[in-house]
């Protein structure tokens, strides 16, 4: 149990990571704060790599203030600043916002499941037949949608586990 009290299926950025990003094309980032239970607040971040600057500069209009920006890796003093973070001296965890899949979405599920199901009881969401619960990711947030018959709620999955 202590292995899925802190669960987090995001990959751990390294600097090879970076240049393996830029060689698929996807130069354009950004990277934002983010929570998770088990890292430190203000020392952990989410980056999400896009192919084209208009997608990164959409996804950063999402953010709220100080949240995050977008960075082009291709200019070499925004590279070097992301590469910066990810030395370990900093104490700053950089993490990837696109490893979630189905495999990753049952084991949050399982990892979580009795937090969910508090935040369920807590918004008092009534149950139809059943509750589904899809995990995605959306602007660099992890979500959450609940749904039951007609019923739909969607929330940070931070927010229903912490």
């Amino acid at each position: 149990m202590a292995d899925n009290l802190f669960y987090n299926p995001f990959l751990r950025i390294k600097e090879d990571t970076i240049r393996k990003l830029m060689a698929m094309g996807k130069p354009h980032v950004v990277i934002q704060r983010f929570q998770w239970p088990g890292q430190p607040l203000q020392k952990t971040f989410l980056l999400s790599a896009y192919e084209q600057e208009y997608e990164a500069h959409l996804h950063e209009r999402e953010l709220r203030s100080n949240e995050g920006k977008a960075q082009n890796l291709l200019d070499l003093t925004q590279y070097q600043n992301i590469i910066k973070l990810l030395k370990p001296a900093e104490g700053i965890g950089v993490f990837f916002a696109g490893t979630i899949d189905a495999k990753h979405e049952a084991r949050l599920q399982k990892a979580y499941a009795k937090a969910v199901s508090a935040y369920i009881h807590h918004i008092r969401m009534k149950k139809e037949d059943h509750y589904d619960v899809r995990i995605f990711v959306e602007y660099g947030r992890l979500k959450a949608e609940i749904s039951s018959g007609d019923q739909s709620h969607t929330a940070l999955f931070y927010d229903m586990i912490k």
